[in-house]
């Protein structure tokens, strides 16, 4: 009669390499949160392996603020420089509504800043490769809104501009802008909340 064996399995984390190998690449760590080529914990690497990792960023920009009273609110000054690509916007910081060039796609009129509640925000996009940019916004009143978003590297300036209808209630755009480390990034909600989310990948 044969007795069946069950077959052994290893559960556990491999043996730690030998002394004379520490500080050698000995890859296939010994599990999470070690180093795949010294295996010492992460924050006790001794041999510089290096891994890409990718970290969430975000810019929150809530329409608290009176048009009228923007251009002397303290802290938005980058924000109105960049925003002021937009011939509407300039148009209604200096009190203009009778050029030409007073609409942007249709959607951004100097009399929508000026009326209603806008928000400004900045913020820097980093990392080591291109950044695509996605959108999360809603409306904050019963009146139509509007938001946007500029960016400017060394070479290119992207700007993209949406309008924001009070019933539709959240919306989300991926994708909206792709642009590359050393950015600067600006941000406008006329009428609602907006929320910029990107992926900064970088090694460390």
């Amino acid at each position: 009669m044969q007795r069946a064996h069950a077959r052994a399995a290893y559960t556990g984390f491999s043996a730690p390499p030998p002394l004379g190998l520490v500080g050698h690449h000995q890859h296939g760590a010994p599990g999470r949160g070690f180093c795949a080529g010294c295996g010492h914990p992460r924050a006790d690497c001794c041999c510089g392996c290096r891994q890409c990792m990718r970290e969430a960023k975000e810019l929150l920009v809530e329409a608290t603020t009176s048009g009228s009273n923007l251009k002397d609110t303290p802290g938005v000054e980058n924000a109105v420089e960049r925003m002021a690509m937009f011939t509407s916007f300039a148009s209604a910081l200096g009190g203009s509504e009778t050029s030409s060039e007073a609409t942007s796609a249709g959607l951004l009129t100097p009399s929508l800043i000026r009326e209603g509640k806008v928000g400004l925000q900045t913020g820097f996009i980093g990392g080591g490769c291109c950044v695509h940019l996605s959108v999360e916004y809603t409306p904050t009143g019963t009146a139509d809104g509007l938001v946007a978003v500029v960016v400017k590297d060394q070479d290119t300036e992207l700007a993209w501009l949406k309008k924001v209808y009070a019933g539709f209630g959240y919306q989300i755009k991926e994708g909206v802008v792709t642009t590359k480390p050393g950015a600067q990034l600006a941000a406008m909600a006329v009428g609602a909340t907006l929320r910029v989310r990107w992926c900064e990948v970088f090694s460390c």
